[in-house]
């Protein structure tokens, strides 16, 4: 049994022994009805684009891989016969899930469809967020689970425009294959999260404008934009490129913010959360305080959670709550041992679990 997704390329193994020459090999497809389809397959000597490809070892290699594709192969030499099963592993999302709810469909197709796998096949459907990292949540929902389909139902959020979940299917606990589906929410916002000093990019595929609620950059100029918010910080330099991506360099807090692009009468908002870490020692520099801030581009939600990471612990003497002061979460580690060169300290923010962005600091000893 294999597993792959669309577009992927694979390569089924031909299960029979002792095979002198491949000329003596044919493969054939077998479909829902049991009827036979020879399998017409260049040799290794055909181009890069042929679909199918008859390998040295009398493999076939099938490439761009389709619905169709999916189906029971058959490897003979005219006295024996070996068998494999290619599943593609597919995702979608129901029309139809109700008001405020996005339901995804994770299924193993074959034939052309959904059937049924043994239970005692090992095989399970998993749904992980974009960074690998399990779904969890009061506002996630796990239906018509079996080892091979699944749902995921989901109680949408604005900020879960453009997000993207994955599903897995396993066998033996090991990932065989993974499919990544990205949702849409009428008027919503995408979230993107970046450290300071990094060079950031939001994209805004077909636009015609882009802005900080304010006075609109040219495509391919540099620009100063008018800062709506001026208790914020003052007027942003940003540029855009000839694709319409506003691309700011040298991040700073005074970024996060709200960003928004237009094509005609359809608006797109991307917020972006801005994370920072700093460090201040005590007067005879025995003590070491590091403070990590997430500055938000709206109010930070409930979601949002910053760790420490990379400290022995003989070195932390106190390590602070979450605190939310503002449009901000900061997380404060104090180190009674001062840290050597060779250490780094790293501070992360995940949303629901997940991993968005992290800040290194490297001690300057």
């Amino acid at each position: 049994m294999m597993f792959a997704t669309q577009g992927d390329r694979i390569t089924l193994p031909c299960g029979l022994t002792s095979i002198k020459s491949c000329s003596s090999i044919k493969w054939n497809k077998v479909d829902a009805k049991g009827f036979a389809e020879e399998v017409k397959a260049g040799e290794g000597r055909y181009p890069k684009d042929y679909k199918h490809r008859l390998l040295k070892d009398c493999s076939l290699e099938i490439s761009r891989l389709a619905q169709d594709d999916a189906c029971l192969y058959s490897c003979e030499n005219g006295k024996h016969t070996s068998n494999v099963s290619l599943h593609l592993l597919e995702i979608s999302e129901n029309p139809k899930s109700a008001q405020n709810t996005m339901e995804l469909q994770c299924w193993l197709n074959i034939f052309k469809g959904y059937h049924p796998c043994d239970k005692n096949s090992g095989i399970d459907i998993k749904w992980t967020t974009q960074d690998d990292t399990p779904i969890q949540g009061k506002r996630f929902e796990f239906g018509d689970q079996s080892p091979c389909f699944s749902k995921l139902k989901i109680f949408q959020k604005l900020t879960d425009h453009h997000r993207k979940w994955k599903c897995h299917v396993v066998q033996s606990d090991m990932i065989k294959a993974s499919v990544t589906y990205t949702t849409t929410v009428k008027d919503g916002v995408e979230e993107v999260f970046a450290a300071v000093g990094e060079s950031v990019s939001l994209a805004c595929s077909s636009t015609s404008s882009l802005s900080i609620g304010g006075s609109v950059p040219q495509a391919g100029e540099t620009n100063q934009v008018t800062d709506s918010e001026p208790e914020r910080g003052q007027t942003t330099a940003v540029g855009v490129n000839k694709r319409s991506s506003l691309v700011i360099s040298d991040l700073s807090p005074l970024h996060a913010r709200d960003y928004q692009c237009t094509e005609q009468e359809a608006q797109t908002k991307i917020r972006l959360h801005v994370l920072d870490v700093s460090a201040e020692a005590d007067k005879r520099g025995e003590t070491l305080t590091l403070t990590c801030v997430l500055t938000c581009g709206n109010e930070c939600e409930e979601d949002f959670n910053l760790t420490w990471s990379g400290t022995n612990q003989e070195q932390i003497s106190m390590q602070s709550r979450l605190m939310k002061v503002s449009n901000t979460l900061k997380k404060v580690l104090f180190l009674s041992v001062w840290p050597r060169s060779s250490d780094e300290v790293t501070c992360s923010v995940h949303r629901e679990g997940a991993l968005m962005t992290s800040k290194k600091w490297h001690s300057p000893n």
